[in-house]
């Protein structure tokens, strides 16, 4: 009968341990969170920070208002000097092939109304005489030239608004190198259903 006893006392005191045993409060205190949830997230706090985002068609129209400035807004700071430098070669070219055409074109009319057949003028520091014809042969040089500048000018403007777009566009496109590739073992069945071992690319692009 004592025997009975201790088997039955050690059976609930085995009980009451196996409930009050360290794994079971950790297990019942351990909480698991899946990994796709953490995923989430992630990205949930990725998503809230502020990001720079660039839309093309600002960028387009702050270049097409102001040279430069669209470069600016993408962020390519390093065109900026490129820009410069065209515009002001440019521009010097313009001023000084419109000074010297003004010039040759107030003398060639000078000559005309008081039927001349030459006079004196002075350019580049030296004073020359030259005859009507010389005249009319400067202005054209002249004239061609500045135009020939402003025309430069117009098209690095264009190319400036062009380049601005471009990049704006490519600047929102995903351009990650998550590429991978994967080998793995497959099974296939190509003739009468007899099974034919080999192996499997797969090629994942995100």
């Amino acid at each position: 009968m004592k025997h009975i006893q201790k088997v039955w006392l050690l059976s609930i005191i085995g009980m009451l341990l196996s409930y009050c045993s360290p794994a079971q409060i950790l297990k019942a205190d351990t909480i698991q969170i899946p990994k796709d949830d953490l995923t989430k997230v992630a990205k949930s706090l990725d998503s809230g920070k502020k990001q720079y985002k660039i839309i093309p068609r600002i960028a387009t129209i702050r270049s097409a208002m102001v040279p430069g400035w669209g470069q600016i807004y993408n962020r390519q700071y390093w065109k900026l000097p490129i820009l410069a430098a065209g515009f002001g070669v440019n521009v010097y070219f313009i001023i000084h092939n419109n000074e010297y055409y003004q010039l040759f074109l107030n003398k060639s009319r000078y000559v005309t109304e008081n039927n001349l057949t030459g006079t004196s003028i002075t350019y580049n520091g030296v004073t020359r005489e030259m005859t009507a014809a010389q005249l009319k042969t400067g202005t054209q040089y002249y004239h061609r030239y500045r135009d020939t500048a402003i025309l430069f000018v117009l098209v690095i403007w264009a190319a400036n608004i062009i380049d601005a777009n471009v990049t704006a566009h490519l600047k929102t496109f995903d351009l990650t190198d998550d590429i991978s590739m994967k080998i793995q073992p497959a099974v296939t069945t190509p003739f009468m259903n007899s099974p034919a071992f080999g192996a499997k690319i797969t090629l994942a692009l995100k």
